[in-house]
């Protein structure tokens, strides 16, 4: 993966890093993630099957799991790859070169290796998918490095972690099944940067599952 543009949240941040091959497998996978992110935000679709288990989570079926999780973590490496200081904060040490040779070979077929969560926020009942926020990484019991993004109103939390999976319910991250339980928040939590930052992700973990409960 050399040479060519990243495009990230389609405008703004552009940068040389892809050959032409692997812009094109990428885009190929954004426009899946893309796609199920709208219908998702829009709780209705022609492909997923979605659902209220409660007032503040979401059970979404039949996601297309490889080209959904490829796109997250392909976004994931780029904003450690690139040399634009905005993503700083988002350097993956030695997961990078390894995240790099998963991509390539389009090996996430173990979903208990980087598990994603995925939130949604919302105001009064109303969805925001304009909003595009960037996170300092995040500790999960001590031990696990969290990654963090919202794109079109999602947030997704990565766990960069490619040997344990954190002691929780494999129900709260996306499932190879195509299964996915989004969690809904207050749009209220962004407005004030340090309660976002000061998080403990321990603390959303575990308020998701007892939600699925």
């Amino acid at each position: 993966m050399e040479n060519s543009e990243l495009k990230f949240i389609q405008k703004g941040i552009r940068e040389k890093l892809l050959c032409g091959d692997c812009e094109r497998k990428l885009s190929r996978w954004e426009s899946v993630l893309k796609r199920d992110l709208v219908d998702i935000g829009n709780k209705r679709s022609k492909f997923l099957k979605i659902s209220h288990v409660n007032k503040k989570l979401l059970k979404v079926e039949g996601i297309r799991y490889k080209e959904f999780k490829l796109a997250i973590l392909s976004i994931l490496w780029r904003m450690s790859i690139t040399s634009e200081p905005f993503f700083v904060s988002y350097k993956l040490g030695v997961y990078e070169e390894k995240l790099r040779q998963r991509l390539i070979n389009e090996d996430i077929s173990d979903e208990r290796k980087y598990p994603i969560m995925v939130s949604r926020y919302e105001l009064d009942g109303v969805f925001y998918p304009e909003i595009v926020m960037t996170f300092p990484p995040g500790k999960y019991d001590q031990m696990f490095t969290v990654q963090s993004f919202i794109i079109w109103g999602h947030r997704f939390m990565i766990f960069v972690n490619d040997k344990n999976l954190p002691k929780v319910s494999t129900e709260v991250f996306l499932r190879s099944s195509g299964k996915l339980y989004v969690d809904v928040c207050s749009l209220v939590e962004l407005a004030s940067p340090k309660s976002v930052l000061s998080k403990i992700y321990n603390e959303q973990v575990e308020s998701m599952y007892e939600r699925m409960r």
